[in-house]
Protein backbone atom coordinates (compact mmCIF):
# COMPACT_ATOMS: atom_id res chain seq x y z
CA UNK A 1 0.00 0.00 0.00
CA UNK A 2 1.31 3.44 -0.97
CA UNK A 3 1.43 6.26 1.56
CA UNK A 4 0.12 9.80 1.06
CA UNK A 5 1.05 12.48 3.58
CA UNK A 6 -1.14 15.58 3.57
CA UNK A 7 0.80 18.51 5.04
CA UNK A 8 -0.99 21.39 6.76
CA UNK A 9 0.91 24.35 8.20
CA UNK A 10 -1.11 26.26 10.79
CA UNK A 11 -0.85 29.47 12.80
CA UNK A 12 -3.54 30.53 15.31
CA UNK A 13 -6.41 28.95 13.36
CA UNK A 14 -7.76 26.18 15.56
CA UNK A 15 -11.37 26.55 14.39
CA UNK A 16 -10.60 26.48 10.68
CA UNK A 17 -8.02 23.71 11.20
CA UNK A 18 -10.71 21.58 12.82
CA UNK A 19 -13.02 22.11 9.82
CA UNK A 20 -10.18 21.28 7.46
CA UNK A 21 -9.51 17.98 9.22
CA UNK A 22 -13.20 17.05 9.27
CA UNK A 23 -13.35 17.51 5.50
CA UNK A 24 -10.30 15.27 5.02
CA UNK A 25 -11.94 12.58 7.12
CA UNK A 26 -14.81 12.44 4.60
CA UNK A 27 -12.56 11.85 1.58
CA UNK A 28 -13.40 9.09 -0.86
CA UNK A 29 -10.08 7.31 -0.62
CA UNK A 30 -8.45 4.87 -2.98
CA UNK A 31 -7.87 1.40 -1.48
CA UNK A 32 -4.24 1.57 -2.57
CA UNK A 33 -3.48 4.65 -0.43
CA UNK A 34 -2.72 4.97 3.26
CA UNK A 35 -3.31 8.55 4.38
CA UNK A 36 -1.34 10.33 7.10
CA UNK A 37 -1.95 13.95 8.14
CA UNK A 38 1.15 15.98 9.04
CA UNK A 39 0.41 19.23 10.87
CA UNK A 40 3.10 21.83 11.45
CA UNK A 41 2.12 24.30 14.18
CA UNK A 42 4.00 27.57 13.68
CA UNK A 43 3.20 29.12 17.08
CA UNK A 44 5.89 29.25 19.81
CA UNK A 45 3.48 27.63 22.27
CA UNK A 46 2.26 24.87 19.90
CA UNK A 47 -1.33 26.13 20.26
CA UNK A 48 -3.00 23.33 18.32
CA UNK A 49 -1.60 20.62 20.62
CA UNK A 50 -4.73 20.21 22.77
CA UNK A 51 -7.04 20.32 19.72
CA UNK A 52 -5.09 17.63 17.88
CA UNK A 53 -4.76 15.53 21.03
CA UNK A 54 -8.55 15.50 21.27
CA UNK A 55 -9.26 14.97 17.56
CA UNK A 56 -6.72 12.22 16.88
CA UNK A 57 -8.32 9.81 19.38
CA UNK A 58 -11.21 9.12 17.02
CA UNK A 59 -9.82 10.40 13.74
CA UNK A 60 -10.00 8.17 10.68
CA UNK A 61 -6.36 8.74 9.72
CA UNK A 62 -3.12 8.97 11.65
CA UNK A 63 -2.19 12.55 12.63
CA UNK A 64 1.37 13.67 13.29
CA UNK A 65 1.86 17.06 14.94
CA UNK A 66 5.20 18.88 14.94
CA UNK A 67 6.07 22.40 16.10
CA UNK A 68 8.16 24.99 14.26
CA UNK A 69 8.99 27.95 16.47
CA UNK A 70 10.66 30.03 13.75
CA UNK A 71 7.93 32.36 12.57
CA UNK A 72 6.91 32.20 8.94
CA UNK A 73 5.27 29.87 6.46
CA UNK A 74 8.57 29.10 4.72
CA UNK A 75 10.04 27.72 7.95
CA UNK A 76 6.84 25.75 8.60
CA UNK A 77 6.77 24.19 5.12
CA UNK A 78 10.47 23.34 5.29
CA UNK A 79 9.82 21.70 8.65
CA UNK A 80 7.25 19.51 6.89
CA UNK A 81 9.75 18.62 4.16
CA UNK A 82 12.34 17.74 6.80
CA UNK A 83 9.87 15.50 8.63
CA UNK A 84 9.03 13.72 5.38
CA UNK A 85 12.61 12.43 5.21
CA UNK A 86 11.87 10.09 8.10
CA UNK A 87 8.41 9.10 6.87
CA UNK A 88 9.43 8.52 3.22
CA UNK A 89 5.93 8.53 1.65
CA UNK A 90 5.05 7.83 -1.97
CA UNK A 91 2.99 10.99 -2.35
CA UNK A 92 2.82 14.41 -0.68
CA UNK A 93 0.12 17.05 -0.64
CA UNK A 94 -0.02 20.56 0.81
CA UNK A 95 -3.24 22.37 1.65
CA UNK A 96 -3.89 25.42 3.84
CA UNK A 97 -5.27 25.28 7.37
CA UNK A 98 -8.29 27.40 6.41
CA UNK A 99 -9.28 25.18 3.47
CA UNK A 100 -11.73 22.32 3.16
CA UNK A 101 -11.86 19.68 0.44
CA UNK A 102 -14.80 17.86 -1.12
CA UNK A 103 -15.19 14.11 -1.04
CA UNK A 104 -13.93 13.62 -4.59
CA UNK A 105 -10.77 15.73 -4.22
CA UNK A 106 -8.34 12.81 -3.93
CA UNK A 107 -10.08 10.57 -6.48
CA UNK A 108 -10.01 13.43 -9.01
CA UNK A 109 -6.29 13.95 -8.39
CA UNK A 110 -5.52 10.28 -9.02
CA UNK A 111 -7.58 10.41 -12.22
CA UNK A 112 -5.54 13.37 -13.54
CA UNK A 113 -2.27 11.60 -12.74
CA UNK A 114 -3.45 8.54 -14.64
CA UNK A 115 -4.91 10.50 -17.55
CA UNK A 116 -2.03 12.97 -18.07
CA UNK A 117 0.89 11.13 -16.47
CA UNK A 118 1.26 14.22 -14.31
CA UNK A 119 4.09 14.68 -11.83
CA UNK A 120 2.37 17.49 -9.94
CA UNK A 121 -1.36 18.20 -9.75
CA UNK A 122 -3.07 21.37 -8.57
CA UNK A 123 -6.46 23.07 -8.78
CA UNK A 124 -8.47 26.15 -7.83
CA UNK A 125 -9.20 27.57 -4.43
CA UNK A 126 -12.90 28.49 -4.30
CA UNK A 127 -14.06 31.19 -1.90
CA UNK A 128 -17.43 30.85 -0.23
CA UNK A 129 -19.83 33.57 -1.31
CA UNK A 130 -20.12 36.62 0.92
CA UNK A 131 -22.75 39.00 -0.38
CA UNK A 132 -21.96 41.69 2.21
CA UNK A 133 -18.26 42.03 1.43
CA UNK A 134 -16.14 42.24 -1.69
CA UNK A 135 -13.76 39.38 -2.39
CA UNK A 136 -10.50 40.87 -3.62
CA UNK A 137 -8.71 37.53 -3.37
CA UNK A 138 -10.18 36.54 -6.74
CA UNK A 139 -7.80 38.98 -8.45
CA UNK A 140 -4.89 36.74 -7.45
CA UNK A 141 -6.35 33.31 -8.22
CA UNK A 142 -5.68 31.36 -11.41
CA UNK A 143 -8.70 31.17 -13.70
CA UNK A 144 -8.59 29.13 -16.89
CA UNK A 145 -11.31 28.65 -19.51
CA UNK A 146 -10.69 24.92 -19.63
CA UNK A 147 -11.10 21.94 -17.36
CA UNK A 148 -7.51 20.67 -17.53
CA UNK A 149 -4.43 22.76 -18.32
CA UNK A 150 -0.68 22.24 -18.16
CA UNK A 151 0.74 25.09 -16.05
CA UNK A 152 4.14 26.41 -14.97
CA UNK A 153 3.68 26.40 -11.20
CA UNK A 154 1.36 25.44 -8.37
CA UNK A 155 0.43 26.92 -5.00
CA UNK A 156 0.69 25.08 -1.70
CA UNK A 157 -2.95 25.76 -0.88
CA UNK A 158 -3.85 22.84 -3.15
CA UNK A 159 -1.11 20.62 -4.57
CA UNK A 160 -0.23 16.92 -4.83
CA UNK A 161 3.02 15.37 -6.08
CA UNK A 162 5.33 12.38 -5.92
CA UNK A 163 7.78 12.47 -3.04
CA UNK A 164 10.47 11.04 -5.33
CA UNK A 165 10.67 14.49 -6.91
CA UNK A 166 11.80 16.02 -3.62
CA UNK A 167 14.21 13.20 -2.86
CA UNK A 168 15.83 13.56 -6.26
CA UNK A 169 15.97 17.37 -6.42
CA UNK A 170 16.64 18.02 -2.69
CA UNK A 171 14.64 21.22 -3.02
CA UNK A 172 13.36 23.37 -0.14
CA UNK A 173 11.25 26.53 0.04
CA UNK A 174 13.39 29.65 -0.36
CA UNK A 175 14.03 31.28 3.05
CA UNK A 176 14.62 34.71 1.47
CA UNK A 177 10.88 34.89 0.73
CA UNK A 178 9.80 34.15 4.31
CA UNK A 179 9.48 37.86 5.09
CA UNK A 180 6.86 38.19 2.34
CA UNK A 181 4.64 35.33 3.54
CA UNK A 182 4.11 34.31 -0.09
CA UNK A 183 5.87 33.53 -3.34
CA UNK A 184 8.00 30.66 -2.05
CA UNK A 185 5.61 28.06 -3.48
CA UNK A 186 5.56 29.78 -6.89
CA UNK A 187 9.37 29.67 -7.01
CA UNK A 188 9.51 26.09 -5.68
CA UNK A 189 7.21 24.64 -8.34
CA UNK A 190 8.51 26.94 -11.11
CA UNK A 191 11.96 25.42 -10.55
CA UNK A 192 10.46 21.94 -10.85
CA UNK A 193 8.70 23.01 -14.05
CA UNK A 194 12.06 24.14 -15.44
CA UNK A 195 13.36 20.65 -14.68
CA UNK A 196 10.62 19.24 -16.96
CA UNK A 197 8.26 17.93 -14.30
CA UNK A 198 4.72 18.08 -15.68
CA UNK A 199 2.32 20.25 -13.65
CA UNK A 200 -1.40 20.00 -14.41
CA UNK A 201 -4.20 22.19 -13.12
CA UNK A 202 -7.72 20.75 -13.05
CA UNK A 203 -10.98 22.53 -12.32
CA UNK A 204 -12.22 19.33 -10.65
CA UNK A 205 -9.57 19.48 -7.93
CA UNK A 206 -11.09 22.15 -5.73
CA UNK A 207 -10.43 23.33 -2.21
CA UNK A 208 -12.75 25.76 -0.47
CA UNK A 209 -12.00 28.70 1.77
CA UNK A 210 -14.14 31.18 3.65
CA UNK A 211 -13.60 34.76 2.51
CA UNK A 212 -11.64 36.44 5.32
CA UNK A 213 -13.11 39.82 6.23
CA UNK A 214 -9.79 41.70 6.12
CA UNK A 215 -9.38 40.61 2.49
CA UNK A 216 -12.47 42.63 1.61
CA UNK A 217 -10.56 45.84 2.32
CA UNK A 218 -9.09 47.63 -0.70
CA UNK A 219 -5.94 48.37 1.31
CA UNK A 220 -5.34 44.63 1.66
CA UNK A 221 -5.42 44.34 -2.14
CA UNK A 222 -3.02 47.29 -2.51
CA UNK A 223 -0.52 45.81 -0.04
CA UNK A 224 -0.71 42.35 -1.58
CA UNK A 225 -0.31 43.67 -5.14
CA UNK A 226 2.68 45.77 -4.11
CA UNK A 227 4.23 42.85 -2.21
CA UNK A 228 3.83 40.51 -5.20
CA UNK A 229 5.43 43.09 -7.44
CA UNK A 230 8.45 43.43 -5.16
CA UNK A 231 9.11 39.72 -4.73
CA UNK A 232 8.48 39.03 -8.44
CA UNK A 233 11.92 40.27 -9.49
CA UNK A 234 13.59 37.87 -7.04
CA UNK A 235 11.67 34.92 -8.51
CA UNK A 236 12.60 36.00 -12.05
CA UNK A 237 16.29 36.25 -11.10
CA UNK A 238 16.24 32.80 -9.50
CA UNK A 239 14.65 31.29 -12.59
CA UNK A 240 16.48 33.12 -15.36
CA UNK A 241 19.70 34.50 -13.82
CA UNK A 242 20.50 38.12 -12.97
CA UNK A 243 20.56 39.66 -16.45
CA UNK A 244 17.50 37.95 -17.91
CA UNK A 245 15.79 38.05 -14.50
CA UNK A 246 16.00 41.83 -14.30
CA UNK A 247 15.04 42.10 -17.97
CA UNK A 248 11.99 39.88 -17.44
CA UNK A 249 11.00 41.84 -14.34
CA UNK A 250 11.05 45.21 -16.10
CA UNK A 251 9.28 43.87 -19.19
CA UNK A 252 6.54 42.61 -16.88
CA UNK A 253 6.42 45.99 -15.14
CA UNK A 254 5.81 47.68 -18.52
CA UNK A 255 3.06 45.14 -19.20
CA UNK A 256 1.37 45.96 -15.88
CA UNK A 257 1.58 49.65 -16.71
CA UNK A 258 -0.13 48.99 -20.05
CA UNK A 259 -2.81 46.97 -18.24
CA UNK A 260 -3.32 49.94 -15.90
CA UNK A 261 -3.75 52.36 -18.81
CA UNK A 262 -6.18 49.97 -20.49
CA UNK A 263 -8.30 49.67 -17.33
CA UNK A 264 -8.63 53.46 -17.09
CA UNK A 265 -10.86 53.37 -20.19
CA UNK A 266 -13.46 51.33 -18.28
CA UNK A 267 -13.16 52.90 -14.82
CA UNK A 268 -16.95 53.16 -14.61
CA UNK A 269 -16.97 49.41 -13.96
CA UNK A 270 -16.03 48.42 -10.38
CA UNK A 271 -14.06 45.34 -11.42
CA UNK A 272 -12.08 47.45 -13.87
CA UNK A 273 -11.29 50.01 -11.16
CA UNK A 274 -10.09 47.31 -8.80
CA UNK A 275 -8.09 45.64 -11.58
CA UNK A 276 -6.49 49.00 -12.32
CA UNK A 277 -5.46 49.38 -8.67
CA UNK A 278 -4.04 45.85 -8.71
CA UNK A 279 -2.05 46.51 -11.90
CA UNK A 280 -0.64 49.88 -10.86
CA UNK A 281 0.69 48.56 -7.56
CA UNK A 282 2.08 45.45 -9.22
CA UNK A 283 3.84 47.84 -11.61
CA UNK A 284 5.21 49.97 -8.76
CA UNK A 285 6.36 46.90 -6.84
CA UNK A 286 8.23 45.55 -9.84
CA UNK A 287 9.68 48.96 -10.63
CA UNK A 288 11.30 49.52 -7.21
CA UNK A 289 11.48 45.90 -6.03
CA UNK A 290 15.16 45.40 -6.91
CA UNK A 291 16.04 48.48 -4.82
CA UNK A 292 14.03 47.79 -1.66
CA UNK A 293 13.87 43.96 -1.61
CA UNK A 294 16.49 43.60 1.13
CA UNK A 295 15.22 46.54 3.17
CA UNK A 296 11.63 45.49 3.88
CA UNK A 297 9.90 42.83 5.94
CA UNK A 298 6.15 42.17 5.66
CA UNK A 299 6.18 39.40 8.25
CA UNK A 300 4.01 40.11 11.27
CA UNK A 301 5.72 39.28 14.52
Amino acid sequence: MKTLIICICTYNRKESLSKCLKSLEKLNNSPILKIIILIVDNTPSNQSFELIKKIKKKFKYKIILVNEKKRGVVHARNKALNKLKNLNPHYVSFIDDDCTVNKSWLVNILNIIKKKNADIVTGPQIYTEDKKNSNYTKFFEKNYNTNIKKVKWAATNNVFFSYNIIKKQKLIFDKSLNKFGMGEDQLFFSILNQKDYKIYWSNNIKVYEKNHEHRSNIYWLIKRSFRLGILGHYIDRKLYGNFFGYLTNYLKSILYLLYTIKSIATMYNKNSRVSGINFIFRFLGKLIGPVIFNKINFLKK
